[in-house]
């Protein structure tokens, strides 16, 4: 019995110590613990609206360096009486933000990567690559999606509605890593100017859903 349980005792420091090199320093998953239960069931990726204006590209890359701020902004193409589009992303890294390249090697002052965002053309859904790279818990990213473009009929029953209005006040943020589960992530909803924004901590698939 005693040596059954110190059997089990040494699987269990083997797997709490695989979780910790997963996310060194055990900083960079803050972002995502809060949602981490969050059954993806009910996840409902929005759609572009059949009105929505085609967007400017469905993919962008540009070279984000250690020791600066850099920003993307993503538009719809502009229709007629508008010199530019509608916004629809804009990504934000922070001064000092990248922490760690995809092959787990730690940012240095001065390195730089090639980051890519790829637009789904039909719904609210943005990757991220390199996979694997971690931004700073102290200073992570910023995704915005603007959703005015949105199909408004939210739960497709073929009517807008009320109904429709309240699921609004339910959009986030979700997110998933390669042959993940989505979970939702804590998001600030602006159903004013509608669009929703997060923290993040990692690059990964993300989508604007309810």
């Amino acid at each position: 019995m005693i040596l059954r349980r110190q059997w089990l005792f040494a699987i269990v420091v083997l797997l709490v110590g695989c979780r910790d090199a997963a996310a060194p320093d055990g900083q960079y998953l803050v972002g995502e613990l809060v949602a981490a239960d969050t059954p993806a069931t009910g996840l409902h990726i929005l759609q572009q609206a059949s009105t929505a204006p085609a967007l400017e590209t469905y993919r962008v890359s540009f070279w984000a360096c250690d020791g600066e701020a850099s920003t993307v902004t993503l538009n719809y193409q502009p229709v007629a009486g508008e010199s530019v589009g509608q916004p629809f992303l804009r990504f934000d890294i922070p001064k000092n933000a990248l922490a760690m390249r995809a092959d787990g090697m730690r940012m240095n002052r001065g390195d730089s990567v090639l980051v890519t965002l790829t637009i789904d053309p039909v719904t609210f859904a943005v990757e991220f690559q390199p996979s694997g790279m971690w931004f700073s818990k102290g200073v992570p990213a910023r995704l915005t999606i603007w959703y005015e473009n949105a199909d408004p009929d939210l739960n497709g029953d073929g009517v807008t509605d009320a109904v429709d209005q309240l699921l609004e006040q339910q959009i986030a943020v979700w997110g998933r890593a390669a042959n993940t589960r989505w979970v939702r992530l804590p998001s600030d909803n602006d159903t004013t100017f509608p669009s929703v924004s997060t923290l993040l901590y990692h690059f990964s698939e993300y989508a604007a859903s309810w």
